[in-house]
């Protein structure tokens, strides 16, 4: 009688790297989190939602969250690029009471390294005005965002927008129109 033999299957054990996903240095490369993949290359293309409270440590910031795209993979650090920018709705809504009325837009711009950003400007008047000032305000608002835009990279452009230098200026150059409650962006976003 022959002899039975059994081969014993080795299941091949795929080595795992740790890979740490940090943010852009304007936001102090503050890191997202860690992973461990079989394949450095797989991690390119996703993505992360965080609060922006998070990254600067300030409460006043906890209405913001930023999504980040990984776009590079390198030694065990995943260098990520700010995809979105947007205000949480529920924020916003709090600024638009009666008496008041709501500025809203949404235009795409081309920042100074050639990425195309889409825009939704959030404008808020202290008292009700005519449909002529609201579409002055809309028209100024386009006009300074795109004039922003094409003088800065994109980077600097969030870094900006994070920090609330251009929201600040803004603000104060639209007054010049018509008395305003509140300006933010509700969006701010890469378009391929």
């Amino acid at each position: 009688m022959a002899k039975v033999v059994v081969k014993s299957k080795i299941k091949k054990v795929k080595r795992k790297y740790p890979v740490e996903v940090k943010a852009p240095e304007y936001l102090n490369s503050y890191t997202l989190g860690k992973s461990e993949v079989t394949d450095l290359s797989s991690l390119v293309g996703k993505t992360a939602k965080v609060n922006l409270m998070y990254i600067t440590g300030n409460v006043k910031n906890q209405n913001i969250r930023l999504t980040f795209r990984i776009n590079e993979v390198k030694s065990g650090l995943a260098s990520t690029v700010v995809l979105k920018y947007e205000q949480i709705p529920y924020y916003l809504g709090r600024y638009v009471k009666a008496g008041s009325d709501l500025v809203e837009d949404s235009f795409v711009g081309k920042s100074k390294d050639g990425m195309n950003v889409r825009i939704k400007p959030f404008i808020v008047t202290k008292m009700n005005t005519s449909k002529l000032v609201l579409s002055l305000i809309r028209k100024k608002t386009q006009e300074l965002v795109l004039n922003e835009l094409s003088q800065k990279t994109y980077d600097e452009f969030i870094s900006a927008i994070v920090n609330a230098r251009v929201q600040m200026t803004f603000r104060t150059e639209l007054k010049k129109i018509s008395p305003l409650k509140a300006f933010e962006f509700k969006r701010i976003e890469l378009v391929k």
